[in-house]
Protein backbone atom coordinates (compact mmCIF):
# COMPACT_ATOMS: atom_id res chain seq x y z
CA UNK A 1 0.00 0.00 0.00
CA UNK A 2 1.72 3.14 -1.20
CA UNK A 3 0.74 6.78 -1.02
CA UNK A 4 4.12 8.38 -1.67
CA UNK A 5 3.81 11.18 -4.23
CA UNK A 6 5.12 10.67 -7.74
CA UNK A 7 5.77 13.05 -10.54
CA UNK A 8 1.21 13.81 -13.92
CA UNK A 9 -2.64 22.23 -17.39
CA UNK A 10 -3.55 25.18 -16.70
CA UNK A 11 -6.29 27.40 -15.16
CA UNK A 12 -4.43 29.22 -12.40
CA UNK A 13 -6.66 30.78 -9.79
CA UNK A 14 -6.60 34.56 -9.57
CA UNK A 15 -7.06 36.90 -6.67
CA UNK A 16 -5.30 39.08 -4.16
CA UNK A 17 -4.07 36.03 -2.29
CA UNK A 18 -1.73 35.07 -5.11
CA UNK A 19 1.70 36.35 -5.98
CA UNK A 20 2.28 38.01 -9.37
CA UNK A 21 3.34 35.83 -12.31
CA UNK A 22 7.08 35.18 -12.15
CA UNK A 23 9.31 35.82 -15.15
CA UNK A 24 11.43 33.02 -16.58
CA UNK A 25 14.49 34.37 -14.76
CA UNK A 26 12.57 34.36 -11.48
CA UNK A 27 11.57 30.74 -12.05
CA UNK A 28 15.18 29.76 -12.73
CA UNK A 29 16.20 31.51 -9.50
CA UNK A 30 13.43 29.75 -7.58
CA UNK A 31 14.52 26.40 -9.00
CA UNK A 32 18.11 27.02 -7.93
CA UNK A 33 17.02 27.91 -4.39
CA UNK A 34 14.51 25.10 -3.96
CA UNK A 35 16.90 22.42 -5.22
CA UNK A 36 19.98 23.82 -3.47
CA UNK A 37 21.47 23.08 -0.07
CA UNK A 38 19.61 26.00 1.50
CA UNK A 39 16.30 24.21 0.99
CA UNK A 40 17.15 22.21 4.12
CA UNK A 41 16.55 25.29 6.27
CA UNK A 42 13.13 25.75 4.70
CA UNK A 43 12.22 22.12 5.39
CA UNK A 44 13.47 22.35 8.98
CA UNK A 45 11.27 25.41 9.57
CA UNK A 46 8.25 23.59 8.16
CA UNK A 47 8.92 20.63 10.43
CA UNK A 48 9.45 22.83 13.47
CA UNK A 49 13.01 21.71 14.09
CA UNK A 50 16.23 23.69 14.45
CA UNK A 51 18.06 21.94 11.62
CA UNK A 52 18.11 18.79 9.53
CA UNK A 53 21.23 16.61 9.57
CA UNK A 54 23.18 16.44 6.30
CA UNK A 55 21.92 13.59 4.12
CA UNK A 56 18.55 13.41 5.86
CA UNK A 57 16.67 14.92 2.92
CA UNK A 58 16.80 14.81 -0.84
CA UNK A 59 15.04 16.38 -3.81
CA UNK A 60 12.60 13.79 -5.16
CA UNK A 61 10.72 15.59 -7.94
CA UNK A 62 10.60 18.96 -9.70
CA UNK A 63 7.39 20.28 -11.26
CA UNK A 64 8.01 23.37 -13.38
CA UNK A 65 5.06 25.13 -14.98
CA UNK A 66 6.46 27.99 -17.07
CA UNK A 67 4.68 31.22 -16.24
CA UNK A 68 3.33 29.88 -12.96
CA UNK A 69 6.33 28.77 -10.93
CA UNK A 70 8.22 25.81 -9.56
CA UNK A 71 7.14 23.13 -7.08
CA UNK A 72 9.69 20.74 -5.58
CA UNK A 73 9.01 17.53 -3.65
CA UNK A 74 11.40 16.30 -0.94
CA UNK A 75 11.82 13.01 0.89
CA UNK A 76 12.87 13.79 4.48
CA UNK A 77 14.00 11.09 6.91
CA UNK A 78 13.49 11.69 10.62
CA UNK A 79 13.74 9.07 13.36
CA UNK A 80 13.56 6.27 10.82
CA UNK A 81 10.40 7.64 9.19
CA UNK A 82 10.30 9.20 5.72
CA UNK A 83 8.06 12.24 5.36
CA UNK A 84 7.21 13.93 2.08
CA UNK A 85 7.23 17.72 1.90
CA UNK A 86 6.66 20.12 -0.98
CA UNK A 87 7.72 23.72 -1.51
CA UNK A 88 6.23 25.90 -4.22
CA UNK A 89 6.79 29.32 -5.74
CA UNK A 90 3.61 28.87 -7.82
CA UNK A 91 1.45 31.94 -8.14
CA UNK A 92 -1.61 29.67 -8.19
CA UNK A 93 -0.84 28.44 -4.67
CA UNK A 94 -2.84 30.30 -2.01
CA UNK A 95 -0.91 31.80 0.87
CA UNK A 96 -3.56 31.47 3.58
CA UNK A 97 -4.34 27.75 3.82
CA UNK A 98 -4.00 25.98 7.22
CA UNK A 99 -1.12 23.53 7.70
CA UNK A 100 1.19 25.45 5.34
CA UNK A 101 4.26 27.56 5.95
CA UNK A 102 4.86 30.71 3.90
CA UNK A 103 8.45 31.89 3.73
CA UNK A 104 9.95 34.85 1.89
CA UNK A 105 13.52 34.74 0.64
CA UNK A 106 15.69 34.63 -2.48
CA UNK A 107 13.00 32.63 -4.31
CA UNK A 108 10.28 35.12 -3.36
CA UNK A 109 7.25 33.80 -1.50
CA UNK A 110 7.43 30.03 -1.07
CA UNK A 111 4.64 27.86 0.34
CA UNK A 112 5.66 24.63 2.11
CA UNK A 113 3.36 21.78 3.12
CA UNK A 114 3.48 18.13 4.13
CA UNK A 115 1.92 15.56 1.86
CA UNK A 116 -1.01 14.96 1.62
CA UNK A 117 -2.12 18.44 2.76
CA UNK A 118 -2.01 20.01 -0.72
CA UNK A 119 -3.33 23.60 -0.47
CA UNK A 120 -5.53 23.25 -3.58
CA UNK A 121 -6.50 19.57 -3.31
CA UNK A 122 -8.43 19.21 -0.03
CA UNK A 123 -9.59 15.67 -0.93
CA UNK A 124 -6.04 14.36 -1.27
CA UNK A 125 -5.79 13.50 2.44
CA UNK A 126 -8.99 11.46 2.21
CA UNK A 127 -7.86 9.71 -0.96
CA UNK A 128 -4.52 8.70 0.62
CA UNK A 129 -5.98 7.33 3.87
CA UNK A 130 -7.55 3.83 3.59
CA UNK A 131 -9.88 4.41 6.54
CA UNK A 132 -11.10 7.78 5.22
CA UNK A 133 -11.45 6.54 1.64
CA UNK A 134 -13.35 3.31 2.36
CA UNK A 135 -16.80 4.99 2.82
CA UNK A 136 -16.48 6.52 -0.67
CA UNK A 137 -16.08 3.11 -2.33
CA UNK A 138 -18.82 0.57 -2.93
CA UNK A 139 -18.33 -2.48 -0.74
CA UNK A 140 -18.42 -3.40 2.90
CA UNK A 141 -14.80 -4.30 3.47
CA UNK A 142 -11.73 -2.18 4.16
CA UNK A 143 -9.46 -0.72 1.50
CA UNK A 144 -6.87 -3.43 0.98
CA UNK A 145 -4.67 -1.71 -1.61
CA UNK A 146 -3.90 1.94 -2.14
CA UNK A 147 -1.40 3.42 -4.56
CA UNK A 148 -0.86 7.03 -5.57
CA UNK A 149 -0.22 6.50 -9.29
CA UNK A 150 -0.03 10.14 -10.32
CA UNK A 151 0.35 13.48 -8.56
CA UNK A 152 0.74 16.95 -10.00
CA UNK A 153 1.03 19.24 -6.97
CA UNK A 154 -1.67 21.93 -6.76
CA UNK A 155 -3.39 20.44 -9.81
CA UNK A 156 -4.59 16.85 -9.55
CA UNK A 157 -3.86 13.33 -8.35
CA UNK A 158 -4.94 9.79 -9.21
CA UNK A 159 -5.14 6.97 -6.68
CA UNK A 160 -5.75 3.30 -7.42
CA UNK A 161 -7.63 1.57 -4.62
CA UNK A 162 -9.04 -1.89 -4.03
CA UNK A 163 -11.98 -2.84 -1.83
CA UNK A 164 -13.55 -6.31 -1.59
CA UNK A 165 -11.30 -7.34 -4.49
CA UNK A 166 -12.74 -4.65 -6.77
CA UNK A 167 -10.34 -2.04 -8.25
CA UNK A 168 -11.25 1.66 -8.37
CA UNK A 169 -9.56 4.78 -9.63
CA UNK A 170 -9.98 7.92 -7.56
CA UNK A 171 -9.31 11.32 -9.10
CA UNK A 172 -8.51 14.24 -6.82
CA UNK A 173 -9.29 17.55 -8.50
CA UNK A 174 -9.40 21.20 -7.50
CA UNK A 175 -12.92 21.97 -6.27
CA UNK A 176 -12.52 25.75 -6.35
CA UNK A 177 -12.40 26.05 -10.15
CA UNK A 178 -15.10 23.53 -11.01
CA UNK A 179 -12.71 20.92 -12.42
CA UNK A 180 -14.46 18.02 -10.70
CA UNK A 181 -17.90 18.92 -12.06
CA UNK A 182 -16.43 19.40 -15.54
CA UNK A 183 -14.67 16.02 -15.49
CA UNK A 184 -17.82 14.26 -14.33
CA UNK A 185 -19.87 15.93 -17.07
CA UNK A 186 -17.35 14.87 -19.74
CA UNK A 187 -17.38 11.23 -18.60
CA UNK A 188 -21.16 11.14 -18.63
CA UNK A 189 -21.39 12.82 -22.04
CA UNK A 190 -19.01 10.31 -23.61
CA UNK A 191 -20.50 7.29 -21.86
CA UNK A 192 -23.96 8.24 -23.12
CA UNK A 193 -22.55 8.31 -26.67
CA UNK A 194 -21.12 4.80 -26.29
CA UNK A 195 -17.48 5.80 -25.96
CA UNK A 196 -15.70 3.25 -23.70
CA UNK A 197 -14.79 5.55 -20.81
CA UNK A 198 -14.83 4.75 -17.06
CA UNK A 199 -18.22 5.24 -15.45
CA UNK A 200 -18.46 7.72 -12.57
CA UNK A 201 -19.41 6.00 -9.32
CA UNK A 202 -19.24 9.03 -7.04
CA UNK A 203 -18.35 12.73 -7.13
CA UNK A 204 -18.01 14.85 -3.98
CA UNK A 205 -17.88 18.60 -3.47
CA UNK A 206 -14.28 18.49 -2.22
CA UNK A 207 -13.01 17.31 -5.62
CA UNK A 208 -13.00 13.53 -5.02
CA UNK A 209 -14.24 11.59 -8.07
CA UNK A 210 -14.48 7.77 -7.98
CA UNK A 211 -14.33 5.91 -11.30
CA UNK A 212 -14.97 2.26 -12.12
CA UNK A 213 -11.86 0.51 -13.43
CA UNK A 214 -12.08 -0.66 -17.05
CA UNK A 215 -11.07 -4.12 -18.22
CA UNK A 216 -8.25 -4.43 -20.73
CA UNK A 217 -4.50 -4.36 -21.22
CA UNK A 218 -2.61 -1.07 -21.48
CA UNK A 219 -1.82 -0.38 -25.13
CA UNK A 220 1.89 -0.03 -24.38
CA UNK A 221 2.01 -3.55 -22.97
CA UNK A 222 0.37 -4.93 -26.08
CA UNK A 223 2.74 -3.06 -28.39
CA UNK A 224 5.86 -4.19 -26.51
CA UNK A 225 4.56 -7.76 -26.74
CA UNK A 226 4.44 -7.38 -30.51
CA UNK A 227 0.70 -6.90 -31.05
CA UNK A 228 -0.28 -5.57 -34.47
CA UNK A 229 -2.44 -2.52 -33.77
CA UNK A 230 -3.19 -0.41 -36.84
CA UNK A 231 -3.38 3.34 -36.28
CA UNK A 232 -6.93 3.29 -37.69
CA UNK A 233 -8.03 1.06 -34.79
CA UNK A 234 -6.51 3.41 -32.23
CA UNK A 235 -8.07 6.50 -33.76
CA UNK A 236 -11.47 4.82 -34.14
CA UNK A 237 -12.02 5.48 -30.42
CA UNK A 238 -11.32 9.18 -30.87
CA UNK A 239 -13.42 9.37 -34.02
CA UNK A 240 -16.34 7.97 -32.02
CA UNK A 241 -16.39 11.08 -29.83
CA UNK A 242 -19.81 12.74 -30.17
CA UNK A 243 -20.28 16.01 -32.04
CA UNK A 244 -21.35 17.61 -28.74
CA UNK A 245 -17.67 17.65 -27.69
CA UNK A 246 -17.17 20.46 -30.21
CA UNK A 247 -19.13 22.67 -27.81
CA UNK A 248 -16.56 22.11 -25.04
CA UNK A 249 -13.75 24.64 -24.45
CA UNK A 250 -10.84 24.27 -26.87
CA UNK A 251 -7.47 23.30 -25.41
CA UNK A 252 -4.22 24.56 -26.90
CA UNK A 253 -2.15 21.66 -28.26
CA UNK A 254 1.24 20.91 -26.75
CA UNK A 255 3.05 22.30 -29.80
CA UNK A 256 1.35 25.69 -29.40
CA UNK A 257 3.12 26.02 -26.05
CA UNK A 258 6.57 25.29 -27.44
CA UNK A 259 8.09 28.53 -26.16
CA UNK A 260 6.95 27.79 -22.61
CA UNK A 261 8.67 24.41 -22.71
CA UNK A 262 11.73 25.98 -24.30
CA UNK A 263 11.92 28.33 -21.32
CA UNK A 264 11.48 25.37 -18.95
CA UNK A 265 14.49 23.64 -20.51
CA UNK A 266 16.47 26.87 -20.53
CA UNK A 267 16.91 26.61 -16.76
CA UNK A 268 19.75 24.24 -17.75
CA UNK A 269 22.22 26.55 -19.52
CA UNK A 270 23.66 23.69 -21.59
CA UNK A 271 20.26 23.13 -23.21
CA UNK A 272 19.05 26.72 -23.48
CA UNK A 273 20.17 27.56 -27.02
CA UNK A 274 18.94 24.27 -28.48
CA UNK A 275 15.60 24.40 -26.68
CA UNK A 276 14.83 27.96 -27.68
CA UNK A 277 15.95 27.35 -31.26
CA UNK A 278 13.70 24.31 -31.47
CA UNK A 279 10.79 26.27 -30.02
CA UNK A 280 11.29 28.92 -32.71
CA UNK A 281 11.35 26.24 -35.42
CA UNK A 282 8.12 24.68 -34.12
CA UNK A 283 6.40 28.05 -34.03
CA UNK A 284 7.43 28.77 -37.63
CA UNK A 285 6.27 25.33 -38.68
CA UNK A 286 2.87 25.80 -37.08
CA UNK A 287 2.34 28.92 -39.18
CA UNK A 288 3.40 27.26 -42.41
CA UNK A 289 1.54 23.94 -42.25
CA UNK A 290 -2.10 22.87 -42.54
CA UNK A 291 -3.60 21.44 -39.36
CA UNK A 292 -6.77 20.30 -41.11
CA UNK A 293 -10.38 20.75 -39.99
CA UNK A 294 -11.56 21.19 -36.41
CA UNK A 295 -12.93 17.88 -35.11
CA UNK A 296 -13.59 16.20 -31.73
CA UNK A 297 -10.23 15.26 -30.17
CA UNK A 298 -8.87 13.68 -27.01
CA UNK A 299 -6.35 16.46 -26.46
CA UNK A 300 -3.69 14.33 -24.74
CA UNK A 301 -3.73 11.02 -26.59
CA UNK A 302 -0.94 8.55 -25.85
CA UNK A 303 -0.38 4.87 -25.22
CA UNK A 304 -1.15 5.27 -21.52
CA UNK A 305 -4.67 6.53 -22.26
CA UNK A 306 -5.83 3.43 -24.12
CA UNK A 307 -6.71 -0.12 -23.12
CA UNK A 308 -6.99 -3.02 -25.58
CA UNK A 309 -8.61 -6.44 -25.49
CA UNK A 310 -7.22 -9.88 -26.33
CA UNK A 311 -7.63 -9.08 -30.03
CA UNK A 312 -5.56 -5.88 -29.55
CA UNK A 313 -8.56 -3.71 -30.41
CA UNK A 314 -9.16 -0.71 -28.11
CA UNK A 315 -11.60 -1.33 -25.25
CA UNK A 316 -11.13 1.79 -23.13
CA UNK A 317 -10.26 5.49 -23.33
CA UNK A 318 -8.90 7.13 -20.18
CA UNK A 319 -8.26 10.65 -18.85
CA UNK A 320 -10.86 12.44 -20.95
CA UNK A 321 -10.44 15.72 -19.04
CA UNK A 322 -8.93 17.29 -22.18
CA UNK A 323 -11.55 16.15 -24.72
CA UNK A 324 -12.83 18.95 -26.95
CA UNK A 325 -12.49 20.62 -30.34
CA UNK A 326 -9.10 20.43 -31.99
CA UNK A 327 -7.15 18.93 -34.88
CA UNK A 328 -6.71 15.21 -35.44
CA UNK A 329 -3.07 15.82 -36.38
CA UNK A 330 -2.39 16.96 -32.80
CA UNK A 331 -3.79 13.74 -31.33
CA UNK A 332 -1.65 11.71 -33.74
CA UNK A 333 1.42 13.84 -32.96
CA UNK A 334 0.93 13.32 -29.23
CA UNK A 335 0.63 9.57 -29.76
CA UNK A 336 3.79 9.36 -31.88
CA UNK A 337 5.86 11.59 -29.59
CA UNK A 338 5.00 9.53 -26.53
CA UNK A 339 5.97 6.33 -28.33
CA UNK A 340 9.37 7.87 -29.11
CA UNK A 341 9.72 8.87 -25.45
CA UNK A 342 9.20 5.38 -24.00
CA UNK A 343 12.31 4.03 -22.32
CA UNK A 344 13.95 1.90 -23.47
CA UNK A 345 13.10 2.59 -27.12
CA UNK A 346 12.59 -1.07 -28.15
CA UNK A 347 12.69 -2.22 -31.78
CA UNK A 348 9.00 -3.11 -31.52
CA UNK A 349 8.01 0.41 -30.50
CA UNK A 350 10.24 2.04 -33.11
CA UNK A 351 8.63 -0.16 -35.76
CA UNK A 352 5.15 0.83 -34.57
CA UNK A 353 6.07 4.53 -34.60
CA UNK A 354 7.38 4.22 -38.17
CA UNK A 355 4.28 2.32 -39.33
CA UNK A 356 1.88 4.74 -37.68
CA UNK A 357 3.72 7.73 -39.16
CA UNK A 358 3.36 6.24 -42.63
CA UNK A 359 -0.32 5.39 -42.05
CA UNK A 360 -1.05 8.89 -40.75
CA UNK A 361 0.29 10.39 -43.97
CA UNK A 362 -2.89 9.23 -45.66
CA UNK A 363 -5.18 11.56 -43.70
CA UNK A 364 -3.13 14.36 -42.11
CA UNK A 365 -0.52 16.69 -43.59
CA UNK A 366 2.91 15.02 -43.09
CA UNK A 367 4.69 18.35 -42.55
CA UNK A 368 2.12 19.41 -39.96
CA UNK A 369 2.54 16.06 -38.23
CA UNK A 370 6.34 16.40 -38.06
CA UNK A 371 6.19 19.90 -36.61
CA UNK A 372 3.56 19.01 -34.02
CA UNK A 373 5.33 15.80 -33.02
CA UNK A 374 8.48 17.86 -32.47
CA UNK A 375 6.48 20.25 -30.27
CA UNK A 376 5.22 17.39 -28.10
CA UNK A 377 8.74 15.96 -27.84
CA UNK A 378 9.91 19.37 -26.63
CA UNK A 379 7.30 19.29 -23.87
CA UNK A 380 8.37 15.76 -22.90
CA UNK A 381 12.02 16.84 -22.85
CA UNK A 382 11.13 19.56 -20.32
CA UNK A 383 9.42 16.93 -18.18
CA UNK A 384 12.43 14.62 -18.43
CA UNK A 385 14.84 16.96 -16.63
CA UNK A 386 16.17 15.20 -13.50
CA UNK A 387 15.16 16.53 -10.09
CA UNK A 388 18.78 17.26 -9.16
CA UNK A 389 20.29 19.97 -11.43
CA UNK A 390 23.69 18.33 -10.94
CA UNK A 391 22.55 15.08 -12.56
CA UNK A 392 23.07 14.45 -16.30
CA UNK A 393 20.13 15.36 -18.51
CA UNK A 394 20.66 12.59 -21.06
CA UNK A 395 16.97 11.77 -21.52
CA UNK A 396 15.99 15.39 -22.11
CA UNK A 397 18.81 15.64 -24.64
CA UNK A 398 17.67 12.46 -26.40
CA UNK A 399 14.16 13.85 -26.83
CA UNK A 400 15.50 17.20 -28.00
CA UNK A 401 17.57 15.43 -30.64
CA UNK A 402 14.54 13.44 -31.83
CA UNK A 403 12.55 16.68 -32.14
CA UNK A 404 15.37 18.41 -34.04
CA UNK A 405 15.50 15.54 -36.53
CA UNK A 406 11.82 16.05 -37.26
CA UNK A 407 12.16 19.75 -38.07
CA UNK A 408 15.24 19.01 -40.20
CA UNK A 409 17.54 21.77 -41.34
CA UNK A 410 15.35 24.52 -39.87
CA UNK A 411 17.37 24.27 -36.68
CA UNK A 412 20.43 22.13 -37.52
CA UNK A 413 22.51 25.13 -38.63
CA UNK A 414 22.18 26.71 -35.18
CA UNK A 415 23.44 23.72 -33.21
Amino acid sequence: MSTSPRGDDHAARRGSRHAPAPAAADEAAALAVLTGAGAGDLLAAALGTAALPPGSWRVDAVHHRPGDGVTVGYAVQRAGVVEYLLASSSRSCPRDVPRTLVATGPAGDVVVWRHPDDPLLPALRRACDPALLAPALAGSGPVTALDLVGYRPLRRAVVRAECDGVPWFVKVLRPADGNAADVVARHRLLAAAGVPVPHVARADDDGLVVLHALAGTPLLEALVAGADVPLDDVLAVVQALPAATLDLPARRPWSARAHSYGHALAVRPALAERAQGLADAVRRGLRRTDAGPVVPTHGDLHEGQLLVGADARPTGLLDVDTVGPGHLVDDVACLLAHLRAVRPPTPELLAVAAAWTEQAGGFVDPDALRVRTAGVLLSLAAGALPADPAEPHDEAERLLTAAEELVGGVYASNR
